[in-house]
């Protein structure tokens, strides 16, 4: 699965430009995403508005697939080996904690906008 930079790019830059369409029903998963950034720094919520977390929130926001935590090194061009994928599992946990990812079964994240109201 390839990923467009230039939409990602657009997903990280969304906290300094109002989120278009972020309020309307069934709206995707990168608009959700997108408010949940823009909330986070609403309430400075610093580990939500990392780099590191910010790429891992664009990646799902312009994805849209439920991903497990090796794809998403993958993705972001980290490594695979057992200390890269834990640290990852961790920051995926987080985001599930925060509302803005969704473990739907174990070790298995997607975007979910459900407690963000979205």
């Amino acid at each position: 699965m390839q990923i467009a930079r230039e939409t990602v790019e657009e997903v990280l830059a969304a906290p300094s430009s109002p989120v278009p369409d972020a309020d309307t029903a069934g709206g995707d998963a990168g608009g959700g995403v997108a408010a949940a950034l823009v909330k986070a720094e609403a309430e400075l919520d610093v580990t939500v508005m990392s780099p590191e977390y910010r790429e891992i929130i664009a990646l799902f926001a312009t994805s849209g697939a439920a991903m497990r935590c090796k794809e998403v090194c993958e993705h972001l061009g980290l490594g695979t080996e057992p200390r890269h994928v834990e640290g990852m599992r961790s920051k995926l946990k987080r985001l599930v904690e925060r509302g803005i990812l969704a473990e739907p079964s174990s070790g298995l994240f997607k975007a979910d906008g459900r407690k963000q109201g979205w």
